[in-house]
């Protein structure tokens, strides 16, 4: 063999040892699976993930990520048979891939899919959660290879902002929708004390219409109207399509009687006067720590409730209720870009018309 032979002999084997380093390097690095209910175009999942992502720059250590979504499209309801497909198809990405630490979000992943994870060997792969249902229900709690982070509502921030408006006992009317997120904000709504105020009976309808029709039942029987979520409403039983979370908040906001004061941000986002909602930046961030530490730390850390709030202000419609707010709102609402100043315009309305 000449050395010129040799030399692209020895070159071959140089970047095939290369290559096979380079495989073992990925294969061996641990791995982190964030795997959402809905889709990826959502406006609260970006939002999470964009949190997630945060805590993730702050890793110095070698890490695989991947992400995936149970639901293809917020557009439509997905049926029992549906969630079922969409459960298989997530476990198959499980499987195959074999992450050491699962990142489950949202309550319908937690119902179809985290339950099936759960162990008492603390040497499992390990789940951590994100959520505003109760761990109890997935048999979270106790677990040795779970831990996670509960969403809670600002309750007690809603309950203060009344008193800096009105100063008296108000009624309020809690409306939201009948799926498994509107049941746990039902619950924690129901749970918490009100104090001076009185609560009615927490609404949670099945579609857009019995949603209007319990935004005019409202008027005259609650001087607050306290929105849960509204994202991915059905039009009608009839209808697979949902309604825009945006229209929604808009309808809401132009035909509600007493004070309309949502804890999603999207209310603002579309037209609504006030919102204090759980950050969903924040709750990601959170998550994201607490899923690094589930793959360096020996020890699982600790399940956690959320931290964060944001405070969203629409100076238009809050001007026309007749309320003016403390500075220091509307400061936290700015540094939130939750500011908003003109009322946005429906979807298609042309340039320059009023």
């Amino acid at each position: 063999m000449t050395p010129r032979r040799i030399l692209v002999a020895c070159l071959c084997a140089f970047v095939l040892l290369l290559f096979a380093l380079l495989i073992a390097f990925n294969h061996a690095k641990p791995r982190l699976l964030v795997l959402h209910t809905s889709s990826e175009d959502g406006n609260w999942e970006q939002l999470f993930d964009g949190g997630v992502r945060r805590a993730l720059a702050g890793n110095r250590q070698p890490l695989a990520v991947r992400w995936h979504y149970m639901s293809f499209s917020d557009a439509e309801v997905q049926s029992s048979a549906e969630w079922q497909a969409a459960s298989a198809r997530a476990r198959a990405v499980v499987n195959s891939w074999k992450p050491d630490v699962l990142l489950i979000v949202g309550e319908e992943a937690q119902q179809w899919l985290g339950y099936r994870y759960v162990s008492e060997d603390p040497r499992a792969q390990r789940l951590v959660y994100a959520t505003g249902e109760d761990p109890q229900r997935f048999g979270y709690p106790g677990a040795a290879n779970v831990t996670g982070v509960r969403e809670l509502l600002p309750l007690a921030q809603i309950r203060d902002l009344l008193e800096v408006l009105e100063g008296r006992p108000l009624r309020i009317q809690a409306l939201g929708m009948a799926d498994p997120t509107g049941e746990v904000e039902r619950d924690q709504v129901q749970a918490f004390d009100w104090q001076r105020h009185l609560l009615a009976p927490v609404q949670l309808v099945d579609t857009y219409a019995q949603w209007q029709q319990a935004v005019r039942d409202a008027d005259g029987k609650a001087d607050v109207l306290l929105v849960l979520s509204f994202a991915g409403m059905p039009r009608s039983a009839g209808e697979p399509g949902v309604v825009d979370s945006l229209e929604v908040a808009r309808w809401t906001e132009a035909n509600a009687g007493p004070l309309a004061i949502s804890v999603r941000e999207r209310f603002v986002q579309g037209g609504g006067a006030l919102a204090i909602a759980p950050s969903a930046e924040g709750l990601g961030e959170q998550a994201g720590r607490l899923a690094l530490r589930s793959l360096h730390d020996a020890a699982l850390p600790a399940p956690q409730d959320s931290e964060d709030f944001a405070v969203g202000v629409g100076l238009q419609p809050l001007a026309r209720r007749g309320y003016q707010l403390p500075g220091i709102y509307v400061q936290a609402a700015r540094a939130a870009q939750l500011l908003i100043r003109d009322a946005p315009k429906p979807a298609g309305t042309p340039p320059g018309a009023h």
